[in-house]
């Protein structure tokens, strides 16, 4: 809006006139006030009845306001602050978007905007604040977005149904993507919500571009060998992720019973899958970061955004607890597709999971804004340990077997292990094959 209108308009719920810099306390009010209703924006070089009298700006100006604003207000926000000119005299136009995470305060006390004034929040209303903020919170996923049906992919809700009748029994009727919707409850007043695109549209990340999985395979802390990100709906991201697991994992094959090849993952796949379900259902998708999954020599690591609800605690998750969803209709299509079965047994599972094939119990951790399940691989050992002690430039299966006296096809086994774990590399040259350290 240009600043010549906006000065005809008159100091209102959204307007402030500051005649200078001076007035610092009324300023850092207004600003909180505004947080606290609708947002708004102070014009600072102009008198309350919108005469111009401009402003001196110095190379510090901007700084000095950021640095005051920044300090001044809880919790932190950064504002636009932008220089006009207006008949050769400068302006300041702050702009103050209505806040996310109220109440705000300044100097201990939460302001509100009424008319043209600002006034203190009683405690009625500060209470009525902080239920809404916590509210809105514990209910991410039913923010609204708009009623454009497209996003919702028909293939998806197809295979979903088809899902739910295999796993759950269940035969589920609608009419129109409407229908559906709102059966599940996955539409508000005819608008979309977060919970709808994250399940059934094929690029939720339109609006929710965080709402990804990371996935690295990783030599050192930082130095990555292979990486994936990965998007779409959040079965889409499920499988995906197991999928990227399973091809930097080791495993071994065996033939059962039934005369069928089977592989045997260093780490269940049950389990892997468990805690990427836990992930994608649990995370806080008010926070702007990506799941990550990261695999290290010794370690896999499975990290979402956002500590667990209260009361649970990492340690209550490896004996009998409560089921607490963040985002329970999430979690609903998720336990119609089968994936969690609403009992709190998740982390018990992966935990008995490991320790019956005999990996170290996995551990469950809180660090920062974020949740970990961390599951140990077995250390390379033995044979392979020996393996990389005699592993100089480049070897074929062969050298190394006639290095170590075992076997070509003991060796190939071994190698395959290697190659799978990220630590030996290999090449084709001619019709040999040629293994190498990564490094």
């Amino acid at each position: 809006m240009a600043i010549e209108i906006l000065l005809k308009q008159g100091e209102s719920e959204r307007l402030e006139f500051k005649e200078s810099l001076s007035d610092w306390d009324g300023i850092l009010k207004t600003i909180c006030a505004f947080l606290n209703t609708k947002g708004g924006k102070i014009v600072i070089g102009v008198d309350d009845q919108g005469n111009i009298r401009g402003i001196d700006i110095g190379k510090n100006t901007l700084p000095n306001i950021i640095n005051r604003i920044k300090f001044s207000i809880e919790p932190i926000i950064l504002p636009q602050i932008e220089i006009t000119n207006l008949r050769e005299k400068n302006l300041i136009v702050i702009t103050v978007n209505e806040g996310v995470n109220k109440p705000y305060y300044y100097k201990g006390i939460a302001y509100r905007r009424i008319g043209a004034s600002n006034q203190k929040l009683s405690g009625d209303e500060l209470e009525k604040l902080i239920l809404e903020k916590y509210r809105k919170r514990i209910s991410f996923e039913d923010t609204e977005i708009g009623d454009n049906l497209s996003l919702i992919d028909e293939d998806i809700i197809k295979e979903f149904i088809n899902s739910v009748r295999i796993e759950r029994r269940l035969e589920l009727k609608y009419r129109d993507k409407k229908d559906f919707l709102k059966r599940l409850g996955l539409i508000k007043d005819s608008n979309l919500t977060y919970a709808s695109i994250l399940c059934f549209s094929h690029n939720p990340q339109t609006y929710l571009p965080y709402a990804v999985v990371k996935c690295g395979r990783f030599k050192t802390l930082t130095k990555i060998v292979a990486e994936r990100e990965i998007g779409g709906n959040i079965i889409n991201q499920i499988n995906l992720s197991l999928q990227f697991l399973r091809e930097n994992l080791s495993f071994i094959s065996k033939i059962d019973k039934m005369g069928r090849r089977i592989e045997i993952y260093e780490i269940p796949l049950e389990a892997l899958r468990e805690a990427l379900v836990n992930a994608v259902c649990h995370r806080d998708y008010s926070i702007p970061s990506p799941i990550y999954v990261k695999i290290f020599d010794n370690r896999v690591v499975i990290m979402n955004p956002g500590k667990l609800l209260e009361p649970l605690t990492p340690e209550k998750l490896k004996g009998e607890h409560e089921s607490i969803l963040r985002n329970p209709r999430i979690g609903n299509i998720l336990f119609l597709y089968g994936f969690i079965e609403k009992w709190g047994t998740g982390t018990n599972k992966i935990i008995e999971t490991c320790i019956t094939r005999g990996l170290k119990e996995p551990d469950f951790v809180e660090e920062g804004f974020f949740f970990k399940v961390i599951f140990y691989r077995k250390e390379v050992e033995g044979l392979m340990e020996e393996i990389l002690k005699k592993l100089e430039g480049e070897m074929d299966i062969r050298e190394l077997a006639e290095k170590l006296n075992v076997s070509e096809r003991t060796m190939r086994k071994y190698l395959k292990l290697l190659v799978n774990r990220g630590i030996v590399g290999r090449k084709k040259i001619g019709r040999k094959v040629i293994y190498f350290r990564l490094t």
